[in-house]
């Protein structure tokens, strides 16, 4: 296990308690918001979302809006918020998540507009691979240029950043120890033909384990699973061809959280409401606590 208090990089490879849970941002219930949720979404092109990237303007658009709200709690709740032994975690934006420890703080594939200014505070940033929806050149910029710890399967020792399609440089398993947080990584499909292009992460804090999957894909559902136990809980995408049903079934979650909807800059093949509801479905024997998050709920 490698032990990392400097700049790094890897090239390759029942329900968890939820106390203290903060008010999410959205009035409805669960259910409801996806609906609404789903009518805002539909009133953003992905046109829009990046001119809104690039100037800030969110242009009256309540997804928008609620895209402005979420960034600002996440960053105000994270820096505030005391944790004294299970993680807290925070659905920003997509697959894009926020986690305090007792000892650290780190994102997983946080991309926003604002993200950079959680850079100082951030001890380090893990990013599954090397798509615009996942990884943010600022954020890694900011990161590298403070020297912190930033682990994916596509930028080298010199921050120099390769548009590969390989899947990275190595496909070995590798673990990390960054204080009190425990890394495993390995090689996942994120579809038919990017194979092994993105990297899961099994993430261990003291007994609380924590899976995030990045994008995977169809036939992908054997390179799943995690060796440290079942996971408390799986921030995952069901949107690239995975089989829901027998990937919950295979990795036996004690809670699953689908992220990654309403993709505003994907032009098309967003996650839209009826899928979520089609994947919870084949997800549900398997799992008996599984829910979509919204941007800004703090999930634990």
């Amino acid at each position: 296990m490698e032990m990392i208090n400097r700049r790094g990089f890897m090239a390759g490879a029942a329900c968890a308690a939820a106390a203290g849970l903060a008010r999410p941002l959205r009035a409805e219930g669960a259910e409801d918001a996806l609906d609404v949720w789903q009518r805002e979404t539909d009133l953003v092109s992905a046109d829009t979302y990046m001119q809104y990237r690039k100037d800030g303007d969110t242009r009256g658009l309540a997804s928008l809006e609620k895209l402005e709200r979420a960034f600002e709690k996440v960053f105000r709740e994270a820096r505030e918020t005391k944790v004294e032994k299970i993680p807290a975690v925070w659905s920003v934006y997509n697959m894009g998540y926020v986690v305090k420890t007792p000892e650290a703080l780190f994102s997983i594939d946080l991309v926003h507009r604002r993200a950079p200014e959680l850079a100082p505070f951030l001890d380090f940033e893990l990013v599954t691979h090397n798509h615009d929806d996942h990884f943010l050149p600022e954020l890694y910029q900011a990161m590298d240029g403070a020297g912190k710890t930033v682990i994916s399967n596509f930028l080298d020792n010199y921050g120099v950043r390769h548009w590969r399609k390989d899947g990275g440089y190595t496909r070995a398993v590798k673990t990390f120890k960054i204080k009190d947080v425990e890394i495993r990584t390995s090689l996942i499909d994120h579809n038919d033909y990017l194979i092994d292009f993105t990297t899961a992460f099994e993430i261990r804090v003291g007994d609380f384990i924590l899976y995030h999957t990045g994008d995977s894909g169809r036939g992908t559902e054997h390179k799943l699973g995690t060796v440290w136990g079942k996971p408390d809980l799986w921030l995952f995408f069901p949107g690239c061809g995975i089989n829901p049903g027998e990937a919950v079934r295979l990795v036996q979650p004690k809670r699953v959280v689908f992220g990654h909807i309403w993709e505003l800059g994907h032009k098309t093949g967003r996650l839209t409401t009826p899928m979520v509801r089609r994947a919870k479905a084949k997800a549900d024997p398997h799992c008996a606590n599984v829910a979509p998050a919204f941007w800004g709920d703090r999930i634990i």
